[in-house]
């Protein structure tokens, strides 16, 4: 009789009220920390407000069926309007929610108003008629239709892999960005560099859309309603995400940039589904990769140059293509860097010390695993990725190379700071006689920007030269300095190996101010084949005026059509 009388009172407080909230949408398992990134999403199904006063939220733990933990409680005055959602984001909440198999549940004055279970539950109390799936990692449980409720969570509930947190969650028009919400391609691109962005869509609807029913555009993050590039999305069927192509042109000043993303359906009026932001930058830096070793006798190495001084070490981090950023070891003495100096992040710091005679401030471990650096190209061509994180994830440098890099099993060396990472003749292997020169200054590069030396002759604030199908889009200007202005000067372009290729003045005077442009082009007419150059400015010895010369590099490349 007990059990029967307890069997019934189970039944009547599991029962939700007529109109009452329901849980809609959960998400109990991040991709990355849970902690604040957790969320659970109430609906109210009824045709009044209803109040959130008295209302709690009790996390269930599936090994233990009798065990449940308030993770939250509402409030007065707030309500929940009819026939909407009501947001609980992670910050809101007092305790986390466990990976399946567990259980949430909903709950009035202690009366349980909703249940969800999910995983491979066997405990009658911690779910309504059969368990729900259990989510991956960064995806979320979502009623399949929004306040609809038969008491079973198998027929109820179904993963998103797009999570819509205070919104609808399968509309019968619907489109939302994943994860990440953007690719660019080159990652850190240049200054003035047309940049290929991906921007990774997901049709969450109930309905497929046609091509041209909806489309993608970017905009400045800063200044919205600027458009940078907009494309028509394809045809999409819904639970299918495709990736829309854009292009646009980087920023002309290196540093930090912010995109924001926008997916909107044509009809009606180009109402907007869903929105994202992007931060890139334009140009490596703070820190920048300056050398690095995916094959030789000291295991595999990164060497970063200090662009600007680095505060804390400690906040770098490094990755391969496909694994999560490994944070730098900088428990030792040596916490920051000044501007200009180098250090060396070694798989094994040991060996590398050892090999290259290097001083223990000088090379650094990683807290977490090494990212191992393939030696051998896949089916994309490129062997692997270097990337760079400084501060809060920020992505500071990406290097892809492939094995032809290393061919005698030297380390690859950077020609410039000021050279694109991901431009193949940014790179060449060492040449140095021990194969590498970690913790020292390169055995290759091009000459230090002129525009930087006291009494330099030209000056180029410009020094790339982009060109499509041959003909040139931009040139580069060099200016003469108050120093050039009136001395006889010999000015060419060279090639790395010492070949002059343009002779752009041959002994002339400047009386005043000229600039100079080189289109690219050799002295026959004809375009030089991409890669770096030099420009060589020499004025003659000239009564009491001592013989002085100046070289800028200048990087020629051929881009792709946007």
């Amino acid at each position: 009789m007990r059990a029967l009388a307890a069997a019934v009172l189970w039944a009547f407080l599991a029962r939700p009220a007529a109109g009452d909230l329901l849980l809609n949408e959960v998400l109990y398992d991040p991709d990355g920390a849970d902690e604040g990134a957790e969320f659970v999403e109430l609906w109210n199904p009824g045709d009044a407000p209803a109040l959130l006063a008295g209302v709690t939220i009790e996390a269930g733990d599936g090994a233990s069926g009798g065990a449940w933990t308030v993770v939250w409680s509402g409030s007065a005055p707030d309500t929940v309007a009819p026939h909407a959602p009501w947001l609980i984001p992670g910050a809101s909440l007092v305790g986390t929610m466990q990976n399946g198999p567990d259980a949430v549940r909903l709950l009035r004055g202690g009366v349980v108003l909703d249940l969800l279970g999910y995983g491979p539950l066997t405990t009658p109390s911690l779910f309504e008629g059969a368990p729900a799936p259990d989510a991956p990692s960064g995806e979320s449980l979502a009623r399949a239709a929004d306040g609809v409720d038969t008491d079973v969570n198998a027929d109820d509930w179904a993963v998103s892999s797009a999570p819509t947190p205070g919104r609808a969650n399968h509309p019968e028009t619907g489109l939302s960005f994943r994860v990440p919400p953007v690719a660019l391609r080159p990652e850190v691109p240049w200054p003035g560099d047309v940049v290929v962005a991906a921007a990774r869509v997901l049709c969450t609807g109930r309905r497929a859309l046609a091509a041209g029913a909806w489309s993608v555009a970017l905009e400045p993050a800063e200044t919205p309603g600027v458009t940078l590039a907009s494309a028509d999305g394809p045809s999409i069927a819904p639970g299918e995400s495709v990736d829309v192509p854009l292009s646009f042109r980087a920023p002309s000043i290196r540093g930090p940039f912010a995109v924001r993303a926008l997916v909107r359906a044509a009809a009606p009026e180009g109402a907007l589904l869903d929105s994202a932001r992007l931060e890139a930058r334009a140009g490596a830096g703070p820190a920048a990769v300056s050398e690095f070793a995916f094959r030789g006798p000291a295991g595999e190495w990164v060497e970063v140059e200090c662009l600007e001084a680095v505060p804390d070490l400690g906040a770098l981090a490094l990755s391969d293509r496909t694994g999560r950023p490994a944070r730098v070891d900088s428990s030792g003495a040596r916490r920051g860097a000044p501007a200009g100096s180098r250090l060396v992040l070694a798989e094994s710091p040991a060996a590398l010390r050892s090999r290259y005679a290097l001083p223990e401030s000088l090379v650094l471990g990683l807290r977490d695993a090494w990212p191992v650096l393939n030696d051998s190209d896949g089916e994309d061509g490129q062997a692997d990725v270097i990337r760079l994180f400084g501060p809060g994830g920020s992505l500071w440098d990406s290097v892809p190379y492939t094995a032809s890099y290393s061919e005698r099993g030297g380390s690859v060396e950077r020609l410039g700071s000021d050279l694109p990472s991901a431009a193949r003749d940014t790179w060449a292997e060492s040449v140095d006689p021990s194969g590498a020169t970690p913790g020292r200054p390169n055995s290759l590069g091009t000459a230090p920007p002129g525009s930087r030396s006291r009494g330099a002759l030209i000056a180029a604030p410009v020094r790339a030269l982009l060109r499509s199908g041959g003909e040139a889009r931009t040139r580069v200007l060099l200016r003469l300095t108050a120093e050039a202005r009136g001395r006889r000067l010999h000015i060419e372009v060279r090639d790395l190996r010492g070949r002059t290729r343009r002779v752009l003045a041959g002994g002339q005077r400047f009386a005043g101010e000229a600039v100079l442009a080189w289109d690219g082009r050799d002295d026959l007419g004809e375009p030089v084949p991409p890669g770096i150059y030099t420009v060589r400015a020499e004025a003659d010895a000239e009564e009491a005026q001592p013989p002085r010369d100046t070289t800028l590099s200048i990087w020629v490349a051929e881009e792709a059509a946007p």
